[in-house]
């Protein structure tokens, strides 16, 4: 899958992943953000000069073109050197980077997700660990202190990084329609109860409830996500990434896929939904337009809404929310679901020139304060630390700062389950789970299945 990213990600979201089940947050610290620098020793007409291609998947946003535009600073910083930026479509990505990196047509640098897709590679020697350009403490680049520290969890295995931050953090809300919701006198649930009753009652009034775009599965896995912890907590998913035997088969799964399935019977969906996919624009048209009521995703989809309708977002006409809490649950109601960002990854079958012209260009590109200010500008919240000041005079504020507050505070950051747990697992999860919102597989159906993967 691919969830939307700083692309804002997962785009097929793409959304992606950490070695450990879940990352904890930490604090924010509002420190000076440094561009990090070639050391000087390796500096000067001895430094060794390269062309690299990088590879990243097609976002459909500025973001594409901030990227080329970068690439070509770079090259005229950096004489000698050049960076191509290959940018490949969201539905052959995935495809071309696993083909590439097994084959002698590697890039220097991809775009990933970390997780569990990474750590396959490291385990196939595909990739190498990050640091400094020239140096070798790769569990210790000098731009390591640039970005929030939650941020490396996802690419850190062995004591080592194994990626640099890319985009900004990505925590999954609901989005709704202010307007619509007072239309019928309701306000944003707090509890799947409620959330459950307001279904029913714009269900009578021929509204849909929640928009989905659910063709690359990855959508509705969030609604897993969210219920299982907000039911029996993180160690729940802690179990099934350590593949403890008959893990699926927890209580809390079992409710949450009956949640589920509950949602689906009373139409909570509009009709078809499995066959729309994010990224063409027509669930964020359903909340635009009054004709469904809300939609949970990542807040990149801030980003799209205000690319699609310029000044709508900003006006304050669309709100955003928690996942419910589960009345009885275990589960912390400030815990996130989610992508804590998205990496540029360094592949091992390049030269050492070109390792190192690599290193530099992602220093250069990633830890930047000027990146900063432009993901902010595109709705995002960077993982650059001591980037809280940008946010006031973003027109989007209103929703930034509550996404940044709620990524310094949450007790428990849980990273997409289909990117922690790798494609091995997550190719059978989308299937299932597919199955499930079909009302054509029983939850206990969905834990055995599931758990001949463990």
């Amino acid at each position: 899958m691919t969830r939307a990213p700083l692309r804002f990600p997962r785009l097929s979201r793409q959304l992606a992943a950490s070695a450990v089940a879940g990352l904890m947050v930490s604090t924010i610290a509002a420190v000076a953000v440094v561009i990090p620098t070639v050391p000087s020793s390796a500096q000067g007409s001895s430094a060794p000069t390269a062309s690299i291609q990088v590879w990243t998947e097609a976002s459909g946003t500025p973001v594409d073109n901030y990227w080329a535009a970068q690439a070509k600073a770079f090259d005229q910083a950096n004489p000698g050197d050049s960076v191509s930026i290959d940018i490949e479509p969201s539905g052959s990505y995935n495809t071309k980077v696993a083909t590439g990196l097994a084959g002698s047509n590697a890039p220097a640098l991809f775009f990933g997700w970390g997780g569990g897709d990474l750590q396959t590679f490291i385990n196939t020697k595909v990739v190498q660990p990050m640091a400094d350009a020239g140096q070798s403490d790769a569990g210790n680049p000098s731009w390591k202190s640039a970005f929030v520290p939650s941020a490396l969890g996802a690419v850190t295995f062995d004591n080592k990084i194994y990626g640099i931050p890319l985009g900004g953090a990505q925590p999954v809300f609901f989005f709704y329609n202010k307007a619509l919701m007072a239309r019928y006198n309701l306000n944003f649930p707090t509890t799947t109860t409620q959330l459950l009753k307001d279904v029913v009652t714009l269900a009578k009034h021929n509204v849909t409830a929640i928009a989905l775009d659910d063709s690359g599965g990855w959508p509705g896995l969030m609604y897993l996500e969210y219920f299982t912890d907000r039911i029996g907590g993180p160690q729940v998913f802690v179990n099934i990434q350590n593949r403890q035997k008959g893990a699926w088969s927890n209580p809390a799964i079992i409710q949450a896929l009956a949640d589920i399935q509950t949602l689906a019977k009373d139409n909570a969906f509009e009709q078809g939904y499995q066959d729309i996919s994010f990224g063409t624009g027509f669930t964020e048209a359903m909340i635009h337009n009054g004709v469904a009521a809300m939609e949970l995703m990542g807040d990149w989809d801030i980003g799209f809404i205000q690319g699609y309708y310029p000044g709508w977002v900003a006006t304050g006409a669309m709100g955003i929310g928690f996942f419910p809490t589960v009345p009885g649950g275990k589960g912390n109601p400030a815990d996130l679901e989610g992508n804590t960002t998205d990496y540029l990854e360094l592949a091992s079958h390049v030269s050492s020139a070109e390792t190192y012209v690599a290193e530099k260009f992602a220093a250069f590109l990633c830890a930047s304060p000027a990146y900063a200010k432009f993901e902010v500008s595109q709705g995002l919240v960077p993982v650059i630390a001591g980037s809280e000041s940008l946010f006031a005079s973003s027109p989007l504020k209103q929703y930034l700062v509550p996404i940044y507050d709620a990524v310094q505070k949450a007790p428990y950051f849980q990273y997409s389950w289909d990117k922690a747990l790798g494609a091995t697992r997550a190719t059978p999860l989308y299937t299932n789970l597919e199955n499930v919102f079909d009302l054509t597989e029983t939850p206990a159906q969905f834990a055995k299945a599931m758990n001949a993967y463990q």
